[in-house]
């Protein structure tokens, strides 16, 4: 599916998948202006494709630590 014309799906379309810097960037968009300005009237073709493009999106958690292991009784 092709991303939608509009200016901030096209910055999210950009944005690298791999990068150790993906969750910053999508962050960025998500939360800027122009994003929360269309958001409201997005409909059609546009919302389809930013539900599936979000559909696909990972989140990586790094923890601070290590898990702690499980004690079985």
């Amino acid at each position: 599916m092709t991303p939608p014309t509009l200016s901030v799906f096209q910055q999210l379309h950009r944005i690298d998948g791999s990068s150790s810097g993906f969750h910053d960037q999508l962050t960025g968009v998500l939360y800027g202006e122009e994003y929360r300005r269309c958001a409201q009237d997005l409909q059609g073709d546009d919302l389809v494709w930013l539900v599936d493009y979000l559909d696909k999106v990972r989140c990586h958690v790094t923890l601070p630590f290590s898990p702690p292991e499980v004690l079985v009784l």
